[in-house]
C-alpha cells in the first residue's frame, strides 16, 4: 500500500493527516498542491477545492477528518487505535473538539494570524495587522477560555488521553505560532503548558522543525532577493 497526500505541508488540515501517516511510519508521497495557484481539475478529486486528498491508486479521498477516521479504521496500527477511543461519549467528544478546531479556531488562528503574518509575505502580499489584532483581541480569548474549560486539570482533552481531538487543536495552534504568536501563559496557564508538551513529542517534533527550516529557508531568501 503506497498512499499519494496531495496538499501543502503548512495547511493544518494537511499536517493533521501527515501526523497519523508518521506516527504509524506508513509511507506515502507528498504531492504539493497549495490552495494559492490550485490546478484547475483539482475538483476532479476534491469537488471543494480543498486540501487534503489521500490518494491510493486510482482511490481518491478528500477532507482530513474522513481521511484521519479512514486511516485510524483500516491501518490497524497500535499508534492510531486509541486516537479514537472505544465508548461512545468519548468518540462524540473527539468528534465535535475536531470540528471546534477546524471550523472555529483555524478562521482565527489559520486564516487570520497565520495567513496574514506568514503566508501574505511570502506571496509578496501586505499583512493586514488591523484584522490580525481584530482576531486576537475578540475572536481567540474565548476560543481559548472555551479549550482551557475543556482541558481542566487533564494533560490531554478527552478522558487524558491522546487523541484525534489532539492533533486536530494542536496543528492549529502550531499555525498560531507560525504566525509569530504564543499562548499566553499568564492568562491560560494550563493551555500553554499543554502546547508546550504537544512540542516535545517526537512525531510532533519532526514534523515541526522540517516546517521552521523551510519557512526560514524561504525567508532567508526574500531578504537576499
Amino acid at each position: 500500500m503506497a498512499y499519494t497526500l496531495h496538499g501543502a505541508p503548512l495547511s493544518p488540515f494537511v499536517r493533521k493527516v501527515m501526523y497519523l501517516l508518521a506516527c504509524s511510519n506508513t509511507e506515502y508521497k507528498l504531492k504539493i498542491v497549495a490552495p494559492v495557484g490550485m490546478p484547475d481539475d483539482f475538483i476532479k478529486i476534491s469537488p471543494l477545492k480543498k486540501i487534503p486528498v489521500l490518494q491510493d491508486d486510482d482511490w481518491y479521498q478528500a477532507d482530513s477528518s474522513v481521511v484521519c477516521n479512514y486511516l485510524i479504521e483500516t491501518l490497524d496500527h497500535p499508534a492510531l487505535k486509541p486516537l479514537m477511543p472505544g465508548h461512545a461519549k468519548a468518540r462524540a467528544q473527539v468528534r465535535w473538539l475536531e470540528k471546534f478546531a477546524d471550523y472555529e479556531l483555524a478562521p482565527c488562528l489559520t486564516f487570520t494570524v497565520f495567513r496574514q503574518r506568514t503566508l501574505r509575505p511570502i506571496y509578496d502580499k501586505a499583512t493586514d495587522e488591523a484584522s490580525v489584532q481584530e482576531a486576537l483581541n475578540n475572536k481567540m480569548p474565548a476560543l481559548f477560555d472555551y479549550l482551557t474549560s475543556q482541558l481542566g486539570k487533564q494533560t490531554y482533552f478527552v478522558d487524558n488521553n491522546f487523541s484525534l481531538a489532539d492533533v486536530a487543536i494542536t496543528t492549529q495552534m502550531v499555525n498560531f505560532m507560525h504566525g509569530r504568536e504564543t499562548i499566553d501563559a499568564q492568562r491560560w496557564p494550563t493551555l500553554a503548558t499543554y502546547f508546550d508538551h504537544m512540542m516535545q513529542l517526537p512525531t510532533w517534533q519532526t514534523l515541526i522543525q522540517r516546517e521552521q527550516a523551510t519557512l526560514a529557508k524561504i525567508f532567508a531568501a526574500k531578504t537576499k532577493s
